[in-house]
């Protein structure tokens, strides 16, 4: 027979270590700098999670590129408004990569750097409201494979076959 006082003890154990390790992982990330007075003072910047970003060419997902980036917010910006809606923006961003790639035409392991940073600072506009994000940071670029493009015209060498004597 089970004992109910240590199944309530393990669900309580585990409600508190659920609830602490889901307030840790959603609380927005934000960097802090001392002021002149001493005190504490928030610095401007909203950091987005990492984003799994395709690399597409000719129709065809050929990579994947994890990407993490940091908004950096105008002065005055309120950063916990940003955390209501990040899942919209992250939608947004992955959206746009599958209509319209950030796909680089030299490499496979990066993103389109300033089409992705356009792209986030116009639809942060719009969600968050114009002026209220500065510039956006890509921060990190992780390619899944370590791939190259084939080399100009698009096509790749053909293995011919040798003649059999």
């Amino acid at each position: 027979m089970i004992d109910r006082t240590s199944l309530s003890r393990r669900f309580l154990v585990a409600a508190v270590f659920g609830v602490v390790v889901l307030s840790s992982v959603s609380a927005p990330a934000m960097a802090s700098e001392k002021k002149e007075g001493g005190e504490q003072a928030l610095d401007p910047t909203y950091k987005l999670g990492s984003m799994t970003i395709p690399i597409i060419a000719n129709g065809r997902i050929v990579n994947y590129v994890f990407v993490a980036m940091n908004l950096k917010l105008a002065s005055g910006a309120d950063a916990s408004s940003f955390k209501d809606k990040e899942p919209a923006l992250r939608d947004a961003i992955v959206r746009a990569a599958y209509k319209t790639p950030f796909t680089r035409a030299d490499t496979w392991k990066e993103v389109d750097g300033d089409r992705l940073k356009a792209f986030v600072l116009n639809q942060c506009s719009a969600l968050f409201g114009k002026g209220k994000v500065a510039s956006v940071e890509i921060v990190k670029q992780i390619p899944r494979q370590q791939l190259m493009p084939p080399k100009a015209g698009g096509a790749r060498p053909v293995e011919t076959e040798s003649p059999r004597p």
